[in-house]
């Protein structure tokens, strides 16, 4: 299948919309709730795991030029293993996008909704991403582009607006609940790079395969802004932060945020620019999983998959009929569904397949080599 090729603007802006998104549902408050006060120190920490696992990924990825994870697991198992693999990644983003959609829409619903049914306002919202799908996945790619920057600077617009009202004083204890959940039980808050996921699929996209290191390395470098700039603002500014359970803490911030009494109560721009991310990163989320499809199926026309995985999504989003249900598939499902087919699957097949490629590269090596001195003078 043919994919069409972006830029490493493009690229990089696929993968802030799905972490702004994910700060948007909740993670910020999911990784308080793990460390405490620890968790601006949790955070530095476990972005430097992100930088040097995203460091590994690029390395393992330099023998395969051009090729993402499908192509690899192909290499590693045949087509057998490339469709077990190509179906994992399905149901995960699946799973990570019905989660997020339905916990967004549920707190747009009891922000500004309250007189529309859920089902009601995910149907409208997946119906128009359907509709802009029919001009084509490079439109979605283009317009991503300048959505995801403007949420991205709003989300650190907010979380640095109300700095009058930090207090250093809610940082201590430094280490939170202790060392070991700074440190150890910590480390799986690496989850909240779980938007870095797209990586295993970039290579082939981009114009020069050669900038994937760079868009890698630059992606984590912004995503680790926002994430620590977004929670370092919430551990400063609210003592008891992870006790927020109804809506997204970052709106809960930006309902106090003023400026000069003439500005006030700005939340509802940030609903406005909320709304953008979320319809924006379905585009996204549906596209990758398009492109995974066609690369299985080698299926001719984008519209009807996009169709039919966007009634799935529908399907699924409305499965949780409660709030726990609902805190569950967020606090639990998403983080450890990250964390096993984000960062565990893929490495292994990523070792793996480059354990083989020395294998056969020897092989072949060695045959040369005898090949040459049989040769006749």
């Amino acid at each position: 299948m043919e994919i069409k090729q972006i830029s490493n603007f493009q690229a990089i802006a696929l993968i802030l919309i799905i972490v702004t998104n994910h700060l948007i549902l909740g993670t910020p408050r999911t990784l308080i709730a793990e460390t405490g006060t620890g968790t601006i120190l949790n955070m530095i920490y476990v972005f430097i795991l992100a930088l040097l696992l995203v460091f590994i990924i690029t390395k393992l990825f330099s023998n395969f030029n051009g090729k993402d994870i499908i192509d690899i697991s192909e290499f590693l198992g045949g087509k057998v293993l490339k469709v077990i693999v190509g179906i994992v990644f399905i149901i995960y983003f699946l799973v990570i996008l019905s989660t997020t959609v339905r916990v967004i829409v549920q707190d747009l619903e009891i922000i500004y909704f309250q007189n529309i049914s859920v089902y009601v306002l995910t149907l409208a919202i997946l119906a128009s991403i359907v509709f802009v799908y029919k001009y084509g996945s490079s439109d979605v790619v283009k317009c991503n582009s300048i959505i995801a920057p403007i949420v991205g600077i709003a989300i650190l617009i907010i979380a640095f607006s109300n700095v009058q009202d930090f207090s250093l004083d809610r940082i201590f204890p430094i280490l939170g609940f202790g060392a070991k959940e700074t440190f150890i039980t910590g480390a799986s808050n690496i989850f909240a790079y779980s938007g870095l996921a797209i990586l295993y699929f970039i290579m082939p996209m981009l114009k020069d395969s050669k900038n994937f290191k760079k868009v890698s390395i630059v992606s984590t470098i912004l995503v680790g802004i926002l994430i620590v700039g977004s929670v370092s603002s919430l551990v400063l500014s609210f003592p008891f932060i992870e006790n927020i359970n109804e809506i997204s803490s970052l709106y809960v911030e930006s309902r106090d945020i003023s400026y000069w009494q003439v500005f006030q109560r700005i939340d509802g721009l940030f609903v406005f620019s909320w709304i953008l991310a979320l319809l924006s990163y379905i585009s996204v989320v549906l596209f990758i999983i398009v492109v995974i499809f066609r690369k299985l199926t080698n299926a001719k026309k984008e519209f009807p998959v996009v169709l039919a995985f966007a009634t799935i999504t529908y399907v699924t989003t409305l499965i949780p009929n409660n709030i726990a249900m609902i805190r569950f598939l967020e606090d639990i499902v998403f983080k450890y569904t990250n964390i096993i087919v984000a960062i565990f699957l893929s490495l292994i097949i990523l070792i793996f397949a480059n354990i083989k490629y020395k294998i056969v590269n020897r092989k072949n090596t060695i045959i040369n080599s005898n090949n040459i001195e049989n040769k006749p003078l």
